[in-house]
């Protein structure tokens, strides 16, 4: 926290209750005693049934850790125990997008979008690219009606004032430079293929959706970090992150997963600080009030194009929790 401020930005604000967080995930532990004080039941569904939404209580609970680990980044509550998160004043409800072999299809995501921007959410958190390609091309027929599709639910979500906010991903990958894909289709056998400019990962890539980028404790640049210049929105913390993991447990993580909801949770107290910002302001705002992250000198990478002020590793630079209250 200390990393991006948040703990300053803490004497200012803890957020708003006003302020409803999804967390577009694998299901969130809402009995956690970190996660229980913020968690919004009534909010809350499961989108894994063929993209229906399943409010029945409890449909929304985890399937593994990763989605309770990322809401306790963003909102886990300041009651004396366990962690704190980005934004321990705000709420957050669980939208289940992952289903129980791990798998995040479009329908379940599409389904994640439009229940958010119907249930009046502020900011949702998604750190999950959507299978079973890592690339959606839109020279394919199918994958370029899921990816028109996708942006589509996408463009719903901003429309109705919500903040889509969504992991770079682990693979070391230069998102502006895309030549091949090796890793999909992932839920058969991957086949090696060209892919171009018009192939995107999704959501991350989708116009109006904030691309987080991880760094390390000492501020370099993750090396399982994606990156490209014009890509990344921002940067902020997602290796070796301890946060909240289901039965009331905790354990460290590292990926941009876990850098995505530090970025969530900045939005979030930005929302709580500016309660008529919509998501156009909101990320003109985390634009502006990041700090700038030089490219590495030593050892110089070749991939880290751009200038100090915006780069291919860093974005924008490093999310700044004060700064986004003072604003």
């Amino acid at each position: 926290m200390a990393a991006i401020k948040a703990d300053k930005a803490h004497e200012i604000t803890d957020g708003s209750r006003k302020v409803l967080v999804g967390v577009n995930d694998s299901g969130v532990d809402d009995q956690h005693p970190d996660l229980k004080p913020n968690f919004d039941a009534a909010n809350s569904v499961n989108c894994v049934d063929n993209g229906r939404p399943d409010t029945t209580p409890g449909a929304w609970r985890p399937n593994g850790s990763h989605g309770t680990h990322v809401a306790g980044t963003i909102a886990a509550a300041r009651n004396g125990v366990g962690i704190v998160g980005v934004a321990p004043g705000v709420r957050i409800a669980s939208v289940k997008v992952v289903n129980t072999d791990g798998f995040i299809y479009p329908e379940y995501a599409i389904c994640g979008f439009i229940w958010a921007a119907e249930h009046g959410m502020d900011v949702t958190n998604h750190s999950y690219f959507i299978d079973p390609w890592t690339f959606w091309c839109n020279d394919n027929g199918d994958q370029g009606a899921v990816q028109e599709a996708v942006r589509r639910a996408v463009n719903f979500a901003t429309n109705k004032g919500v903040l889509s906010v969504a992991a770079a991903g682990n693979a070391n990958y230069d998102l502006a430079n895309k030549t091949t894909d090796n890793s999909s289709p992932n839920d058969t056998t991957p086949v090696t293929r060209p892919i171009n400019a018009g192939c995107l990962d999704m959501p991350t890539e989708l116009p109006g959706v904030i691309t987080v980028a991880s760094t390390t404790k000492t501020g370099a640049r993750s090396g399982f970090s994606n990156l490209g210049l014009n890509v990344i929105d921002v940067a902020a913390p997602g290796s070796s992150i301890l946060s909240t993991i289901p039965d009331g447990k905790y354990g460290v993580s590292s990926g941009t997963s876990m850098a995505s909801p530090h970025v969530a949770g900045v939005a979030a107290l930005m929302k709580s600080a500016h309660p008529y910002w919509g998501p156009r302001e909101l990320t003109r705002a985390l634009h502006k009030q990041a700090d700038d992250v030089a490219c590495p000198t030593a050892p110089v990478d070749a991939r880290c194009t751009g200038t100090t002020a915006e780069n291919a590793f860093f974005g924008e630079g490093l999310v700044d929790a004060l700064d986004a209250v003072k604003r």
